[in-house]
């Protein structure tokens, strides 16, 4: 009952937005059925059929799914770098949260009262530490010797 509702909805819809006059039998479609005709005509090639989507599925299986990438992250190396990556992730949200929090709680002291010039100032500075962040990690990244180096040592 409920998709049938929702088929008669967007013809109805569909008819409005066309132009054509609503009537209640309509013998091209049936009840279930939802013809909907897209403003562009089609989708554009570089929305589902980008060459990195296209047999992303195939692709997945064939390198192994789920498990594969499990035993991908229980290496050595790559699990530090799973690890490093999660607790920069987390980061990403506690750091700039709680330097926007501080900012709009200290800048009454500072002289700036009107709630929207503290929200203002207190985002600006979420927005330079999420830079901090990114900026930390990629120094870490970088910083980093690479496993062949490690080896030959």
């Amino acid at each position: 009952f409920f998709f049938s509702l929702c088929a008669t909805r967007a013809r109805c819809l569909l008819r409005m937005s066309t132009g054509e006059a609503s009537r209640d039998d309509d013998a091209t479609t049936s009840s279930s059925e939802i013809t909907f005709d897209p403003p562009l005509g089609k989708f554009p090639p570089w929305s589902f059929q980008h060459p990195v989507l296209v047999g992303a599925s195939a692709r997945w299986r064939a390198g192994g799914g789920s498990a594969g990438l499990i035993a991908l992250l229980k290496d050595g190396e790559n699990i530090k770098a799973f690890r490093t990556l999660v607790r920069f992730t987390g980061l990403m949200v506690a750091v700039p949260l709680g330097v926007m929090g501080g900012c709009y709680a200290l800048l009454p002291s500072a002289g700036v009262h009107r709630h929207t010039d503290r929200v203002l100032y207190a985002g600006i500075a979420a927005i330079v530490a999420v830079q901090a962040v990114v900026v930390a990690y990629l120094v870490l990244a970088f910083a980093e010797t690479p496993p062949a180096q490690k080896k030959n040592q």
